[in-house]
């Protein structure tokens, strides 16, 4: 089914790029590919709340959706998974495979496939190991792509990909499908009202 899925993206964006060809070199260019004046936040797993340390990451609002997703996934490479929990150095990270966006009567529905490349095979012991450690990483990792407190989201769908296959079903959570904002968006809003307060409590009290 997900194959399926991936084969009408794929002819649906062939298509249309095909029929807009002639007016490629002046057409504006389309808003609905950058990522605009949003409020984008970058996620830690905690094993309370499942996410936490819910922190501003700011890009210019003419970056392309496409090179959104690449810093963060540069972001989460270098931020979480550069080592294990023993201090292994890993050399996982992250490839945009391709972003497609499905027509609607509403606005364009965007799905992206990402690849989490992993050559030394240590993300599945190190990272999805056990039910708690596989569900902290799944919400971090959907939450941190698909930004799901936007409205609309960064991403309506999200495929993710372990060395360019379908990951396996694990304890408690299943990344072979595609990942919908709607599934984590109660969870990352409370991770931002729970950083929001933080920082209103240890903010300085202003001069008088």
């Amino acid at each position: 089914m997900l194959r399926l899925i991936l084969v009408v993206f794929m002819t649906l964006s062939i298509f249309l790029n095909s029929g807009c060809s002639n007016n490629s070199d002046t057409a504006p260019p389309d808003q609905s590919q950058v990522v605009g004046n949003v409020k984008l936040y970058t996620f830690s797993p905690d094993h309370k709340y499942l996410l936490s340390y819910a922190q501003p990451f700011v890009l210019p609002p003419n970056t392309s959706i496409r090179d959104t997703v690449d810093n963060l996934g540069q972001y989460l490479a270098d931020n979480y998974f550069c080592k294990t929990y023993t201090s292994k150095l890993t050399h996982i990270h992250f490839e945009v495979l391709r972003i497609d966006e499905i027509p609607t009567p509403s606005r364009p529905l965007r799905i992206a496939v990402v690849n989490m490349v992993d050559t030394d095979n240590v993300a599945m012991s190190s990272f999805f190991q056990g039910s708690t450690g596989g569900q902290t990483t799944f919400y971090m990792l959907a939450a941190t792509f698909m930004q799901p407190h936007l409205t609309p989201p960064l991403l309506d769908g999200l495929v993710l990909l372990y060395n360019g296959e379908i990951l396996p079903e694990l304890d408690h959570i299943n990344l072979s499908g595609i990942l919908v904002p709607r599934a984590i968006k109660h969870i990352v809003r409370r991770a931002i009202q729970r950083g929001e307060r933080e920082a209103f409590i240890l903010r300085p009290e202003k001069n008088s």
